[in-house]
């Protein structure tokens, strides 16, 4: 889908010439959207927060196939029924309005009959995906809170989404392989060798592979903010995010 930001893919595209962000979009469409737009610039931040999602229910309690079902329907809900509408924009971050509105699902959940089968038909995740979540380390015994659990899993996947979108502007360039092999310098990793090993297997001088390195670590913190940015109202709320997600990062 066509990005609500205006920025370019380029290197160096300015980070401060955003206009809408998804979460805006979705906010401005009103409370009886029937913008299309809209629609999918929800399901993009819902695919952005589904691990957070998965992670806050296992950390409740929830086994893995309860977990599995339980994403699903919260997710098939929150896209079938209109549930944007208790969103309130002047506290505006998505990530604080999909945390209330998953507490009161699980809430409703906790009385409903369990022999209903979840998922109303709609899948916005696959099988696969869940398990792959699944297969991430998750301790039980952490001492985090669900709360806790939500915003790390948030913040993590904020990163492998701000990574991908850097691998695939790499492989466009025509250097993917050189990005597979520095991505451990860009936390995809541990680092396959030295930077001059990593030259010296791709035919590349140690000063090429350090430049190109490092414009790409720019290029990383420019798209990290974008990532953030979709999911605050405002752009003048993007710092306060950014400084809580390397918050949760380093706790």
């Amino acid at each position: 889908m066509n990005s609500p930001i205006r920025s370019s893919e380029s290197e160096g595209a300015p980070v401060g010439a955003f206009a809408t962000t998804h979460w805006s979009l979705v906010l401005n469409a009103g409370r009886d959207d029937d913008s299309s737009l809209a629609q999918e610039a929800l399901e993009t931040l819902c695919r952005s927060y589904w691990p957070a999602i998965h992670a806050y229910i296992r950390r409740t309690g929830h086994g893995p196939e309860a977990a599995r079902d339980l994403t699903q329907e919260f997710f098939a809900r929150l896209l079938r029924k209109g549930w944007i509408g208790v969103a309130d924009p002047h506290k505006g971050r998505f990530r604080t309005f999909l945390l209330t509105v998953l507490q009161r699902f699980l809430a409703d959940e906790h009385d409903r009959a369990k022999a209903q089968k979840r998922g109303g038909g709609e899948v916005l995740l696959s099988l696969d995906e869940l398990e792959a979540e699944e297969e991430r380390p998750f301790e039980l015994s952490s001492g985090r809170t669900p709360e806790q659990e939500f915003d790390r899993r948030w913040a993590l996947a904020t990163l492998d989404n701000t990574l991908t979108h850097l691998r695939a502007e790499a492989e466009r360039a025509g250097q993917g392989e050189l990005f597979a092999a520095l991505q451990g310098f860009l936390g995809g990793g541990e680092p396959s060798g030295t930077l001059v090993e990593i030259g010296a297997r791709l035919g590349l001088g140690e000063s090429a592979v350090r430049m190109r390195l490092s414009r790409w670590r720019s290029r990383y913190r420019e798209l990290l903010r974008q990532e953030v940015a979709q999911t605050v109202p405002r752009v003048a709320d993007l710092d306060e995010e950014m400084r809580h997600l390397l918050a949760v990062l380093t706790s």
